[in-house]
């Protein structure tokens, strides 16, 4: 291997952790600087600086040693950013925020009220666990593989569960109309 961050990685991923300790502090500054200025929000860097380094622990074992680190660990950083820009867009479009003249011409707003009152009664009609898997994949936008992770569930598990959720929102569903 020629890529001595490529190296740090590798033992990373086989428990090394001063290895780990290694890599952050070469890419610690770059991090924070690649996202503040994607964000102009200290703050929001701050966060997503976090989650960047919270998801190279959690993807290490898929990292190629073969490969250079460097593009591999700017590529989980957009990831992180782009996932943030998705979240933040779904959340402007809420309902909640929405003013009357914001909303599309011919759309309904007390349509809209209603069926945000009905999402809300679906969700509350799931268990706990089947609502924060629904919130995490439908709302938040996460995969099925990152919610795995932050889960600690197999994302067969997760599926199957998402599955069952589906079936049960659909069922109240039918029941309330």
């Amino acid at each position: 291997m020629g890529d001595p961050d490529a190296e740090l990685m590798d033992r990373y991923a086989r428990g090394d952790l001063d290895a780990f300790d290694a890599l952050f502090r070469r890419y610690d500054r770059r991090a924070f600087g690649f996202l503040l200025r994607r964000t102009r929000c200290p703050d929001r860097a701050a966060d997503l600086h976090q989650e960047l380094f919270l998801r190279v622990h959690r993807f290490r074992i898929r990292f190629d040693p073969t490969q250079p680190f460097a593009p591999w660990f700017f590529e989980v950083a957009r990831n992180v950013w782009h996932d943030d820009l998705r979240r933040r867009h779904r959340l402007r479009h809420e309902v909640d925020g929405a003013r009357a003249d914001d909303l599309p011409a011919g759309d309904d707003p007390e349509r809209r009220v209603a069926d945000r009152e009905l999402a809300g009664r679906l969700l509350a009609s799931l268990a706990p666990a089947q609502r924060a898997l629904v919130v995490g994949t439908a709302v938040e936008g996460l995969s099925y593989p990152e919610l795995a992770g932050q889960l600690g569930r197999s994302v067969v598990s997760l599926k199957q569960a998402g599955s069952r959720a589906l079936r049960r929102l659909r069922r109240f569903a039918r029941e309330r109309a």
